[in-house]
């Protein structure tokens, strides 16, 4: 879809009309419980602070949720224009504006616009996402834009249009990468139904998250619809004969996820964002996920689409390799010879000891110190592999008379969260 080019685009509602909607909405917020009033289209397990804009295509406004302590609230609204056709888009020109899980990918300025048609800017938007493809939808450049004095429509050709004085008080409210949600009817709920919404949908996400860590393949596959695709344009069967012979072939695994958001347009789609660490056997992966679900046939929510964007991951495990490095610190200042021992690998071989030659070297010089101060600073990391990482960094050594200092280098062997370390070297400095 041309983005509202060639054919008038947009106009402001009438004064009354977009006051009459605001009206409604604040007699809504009213109704659900004023300022305890949540968002039921989120639901959030993060540290984070974000927001994320809502479009209420029902009643023509746009909402900013500001999601905050893992509570998501509107702090702003704004009335809308949008497609001049009523329903979810489809296809190239009908006019309609799209409905599901966007994101903003950049802000084109008015210079590179025809802003007399388009105002003040526009928010470009990821449709067709990965959903939308699956299902054979069509079209292209749907905005988020301002409006042109020339414009004189009540409705777009499928973009979403502010006022401009509404689109420069939304600036400070968006980033690239903010989360969309494009709905025919938005809901309002209490604490306490939020709450019991929001286990609903989490109790989704833990079963399926657990039953890929375990291997239970008859359980995980029960989270798929026949018509899944995934974002390499694997299909059901083709993606799922894949994670069975990962299952076989890696029977042990730990998949670690964090920032965990639930998107819900309606009462058929969901859509779970959030990081994953992945560790298995020689696979060590971390990236961003986002699960497309619909409401299944039978009941309950199938998985429809799958895309995952790999980052980097030395910065995610670098808190559980300090973490590790400083637990060895502190049990071995504290001279706790069996904790000390438990950070090490049975297959640990330093010096020509293996791992009980090692505890008892380190047991009878344990006995023999005084109080033990180390001191660890330059700390440097670097996953060799994906199941080793090796740390560096300057050790000082005190303990009674005796002082040294030079360069340790550990090196850990398995997933975060269990590291074990399986060599260690010492150069005096």
């Amino acid at each position: 879809m041309t983005p509202c080019r060639g054919l008038p685009c947009l106009i402001g509602k009438s004064a009354l009309a977009v006051s009459l909607a605001l009206l409604l909405f604040g007699a809504a917020v009213a109704a659900a419980g004023s300022a305890q009033s949540l968002s039921g289209n989120i639901f959030t397990e993060t540290k984070n602070t974000f927001n994320v804009l809502l479009v209420d295509k029902h009643t023509s406004e746009l909402h900013i949720v500001e999601v905050k302590d893992n509570m998501p609230r509107i702090t702003k609204s704004y009335g809308v224009l949008h497609g001049r056709n009523d329903g979810d888009k489809l296809k190239e020109g009908d006019n309609r504006t799209p409905e599901g899980f966007y994101y903003i990918t950049g802000f084109i300025p008015p210079e590179n616009l025809d802003n007399t048609l388009y105002g003040d800017g526009a928010y470009m938007l990821n449709y067709p996402n990965i959903m939308d493809k699956n299902k054979g939808k069509t079209g292209h450049g749907v905005w988020i834009h301002g409006r042109g004095a020339e414009r004189n429509n009540e409705k777009t050709q499928g973009c979403v249009s502010l006022s401009n004085n509404d689109l420069a008080n939304l600036k400070p409210d968006i980033l690239s990468g903010t989360p969309v949600i494009i709905s025919d009817g938005l809901e309002l709920l209490s604490p306490a139904d939020y709450a019991q919404r929001k286990k609903k949908y989490m109790d989704i996400f833990k079963g399926f998250i657990s039953s890929w860590e375990k291997g239970d393949f008859e359980g995980f596959i029960k989270y798929f619809d026949a018509g899944f695709r995934s974002y390499n344009g694997l299909s059901a069967e083709s993606y799922l004969n894949k994670k069975k012979q990962l299952m076989h072939t890696n029977p042990k695994r730990r998949i670690i996820v964090s920032n965990v958001n639930i998107f819900k347009e309606n009462s058929t789609k969901l859509m779970y964002s959030f990081d994953q660490l992945y560790c298995a056997g020689d696979v060590l992966s971390y990236g961003s996920k986002r699960l497309y679900l619909l409401a299944g046939k039978e009941g309950g929510y199938k998985i429809v689409a799958e895309e995952f964007t790999k980052l980097e991951v030395e910065p995610f495990i670098e808190k559980d390799v300090i973490s590790a490095v400083n637990k060895w610190q502190a049990v071995w200042q504290a001279k706790d010879i069996e904790k000390y021992i438990s950070c090490y690998s049975g297959s640990f071989k330093s010096d020509n000891m293996d791992i009980k030659q090692w505890k008892a070297h380190k047991k009878g010089l344990f006995k023999n110190s005084e109080a033990i101060t180390i001191n660890l600073t330059d700390v440097k990391l670097k996953a060799v592999s994906p199941m080793k990482v090796v740390v560096s960094f300057m050790q000082e050594y005190t303990s009674g008379g005796v002082r040294d200092k030079g360069i340790k280098t550990l090196i850990l062997s398995g997933c975060p969260g269990d590291y074990k370390i399986v060599e260690e070297a010492w150069r005096p400095v």
